[in-house]
């Protein structure tokens, strides 16, 4: 307990003897900091808020449909999306920033989800505060646009498909009609009895039901074609290149060669190719070279390798459908056994009778799917001509008055703590690489031999008397 007490009581008085260093080197430091604050160049951060709306037409996108996570999903793979080469591309265009990479669009901009909602934030920081405003606010209208021609593209497709449909069974309604019209002409005293008209009516909806299923098995097949096609240009996995830069190996491998490369340029300018000190800077060279290569491809191998929403939500999206697609099998399966049925008590009646019984059933099961098309398709053909987005602006970026970096304050706070730190550090290790002779304890540790006699400072021997003799004569007068 002694020696603790000891030691801490050495240490305080390192602390007293390098105050003068330890304050110089606080006041240096929190004076270099404030002056990269105040002299830094301002960065202005804007934003934006969108909101994903999920869609609510009768062809959603084959994209985003029949996965079950409504607008959660969607977001993430809008994300994505606003972050794509096609949509960033078409921005720089818009605002003539050809000059600037992509990269360093993207590493400029942040979009997040807010948690809990269908709401995204579009962030982008920027040197002018006017910069950073414009390309929030374009690259909300230019994915607005895309989102828009997307879903347009949709629904077109969607309308095409059904007019195809409606085509089909309008000129085969057409041909039953008039096949069934020449039947009665020519059998004019043929006249079906209420039994037969109900079991006709029976089937027809059974039929009509039937051709709605089929109708709807080649809509899910179609789709999911479609979306088998997309899967195959989509990668399973994305490599996250924010996760290798972070990576601490990779990260001093890099500051090694940048340092390795400073130091081969100078070199080359002092002596030849065939120099020892360049040969040997080249050689460690490219072995940091490898060993870098060999963390990249170890990094990205078994630590950033993550799922591609878009390949995720198309795959979920094919398994959707396919489970839907043999829900209908199933369904239809039981239609044509109750259709079997109808049909088997239809059998008995008279040949005359029975065919006008089919012709009446084929009419009436084509009408009923022909208004059922025409339904749908002046549907698809209103929702196309709205012209509405899955994503709205909530708020519009404003142009930014203050600078998010660089935060003065906070920086002086921290250069202050570390000015500390680094005063103290700085005395501590003087004290350890002092090696002069100070006490006795240090000659006899020095010496090995033991100290007969100490010769005092008389200086501070004489300082202490003086100060000494002072002290009582101020207590004589106080007496």
């Amino acid at each position: 307990m002694e020696m603790e007490e000891m030691d801490l009581r050495e240490y305080w008085e390192i602390i007293v003897k390098k105050r003068t260093l330890i304050v110089m080197v606080f006041l240096v430091t929190v004076l270099a900091v404030t002056v990269y604050s105040l002299m830094a160049t301002p960065i202005y951060e804007a934003s934006a808020t969108l909101m994903v709306r999920d869609s609510g037409s009768s062809m959603q996108s084959m994209l985003f449909e029949g996965m079950g996570s409504g607008g959660r999903n969607t977001a993430q793979n809008y994300i994505q999306i606003m972050k794509s080469r096609s949509i960033l591309g078409q921005v720089s265009d818009i605002m003539g920033l050809e000059d600037v990479s992509l990269a360093s669009l993207e590493k400029s901009m942040t979009i997040q989800p807010v948690q809990g909602s269908d709401v995204l934030k579009i962030s982008m920081q920027s040197a002018d505060p006017e910069e950073a405003q414009r390309f929030v606010n374009t690259l909300a209208d230019v994915f607005i646009d895309w989102n828009l021609m997307y879903q347009q593209e949709d629904r077109r497709s969607a309308r095409e498909f059904i007019e195809t449909q409606l085509i089909s069974v309008s000129e085969n309604l057409r041909l039953a009609e008039e096949e069934l019209r020449a039947f009665k002409e020519e059998e004019r005293s043929l006249a079906p009895s209420q039994e037969t008209i109900a079991g006709i009516n029976q089937l027809a909806a059974l039929e009509g039901d039937l051709g709605q299923l089929q109708i709807r098995k080649t809509e899910i097949t179609e789709r999911i074609n479609q979306a088998r096609a997309q899967l195959k240009s989509q990668e399973e996995t994305l490599v996250s290149s924010t996760t290798i830069g972070e990576n601490p190996f990779v990260t001093q491998y890099r500051a090694r060669l940048a340092d390795l490369e400073i130091a081969l340029s100078g070199a080359r300018e002092r002596y030849t190719g065939q120099h020892p000190s360049i040969l040997s800077l080249q050689a460690e060279i490219d072995d940091v070279k490898a060993k870098l290569t060999e963390q990249v491809e170890r990094v990205v191998g078994t630590e950033t390798r993550t799922v591609n929403p878009v390949h995720r939500d198309l795959y979920a999206s094919i398994i959707t459908q396919e489970v839907e697609l043999m829900a209908l099998e199933a369904r239809e399966t039981g239609l044509r056994s109750l259709i079997e049925e109808s049909e088997a008590r239809l059998s008995h009646l008279p040949a005359k009778e029975l065919e006008l019984a089919r012709l009446t059933r084929d009419a009436k099961v084509l009408e009923e799917l022909y208004i059922m098309l025409r339904t749908r398709n002046e549907e698809t053909r209103i929702a196309e001509a709205m012209q509405t987005a899955d994503v709205q602006v909530i708020d519009e970026a404003i142009l930014p008055l203050n600078p998010v970096k660089p935060r003065v304050k906070l920086n002086i706070a921290i250069g202050a703590v570390l000015g500390v730190f680094l005063g103290v550090g700085l005395a501590f290790l003087l004290e350890f690489v002092d090696n002069t002779i100070k006490t006795k304890d240090d000659v006899e540790r020095l010496l090995g031999i033991p100290v007969l006699g100490q010769i005092p400072d008389l200086e501070m021997v004489s300082g202490r008397q003086n100060k000494l003799s002072q002290t009582k004569k101020g207590r004589g007068l106080r007496a």
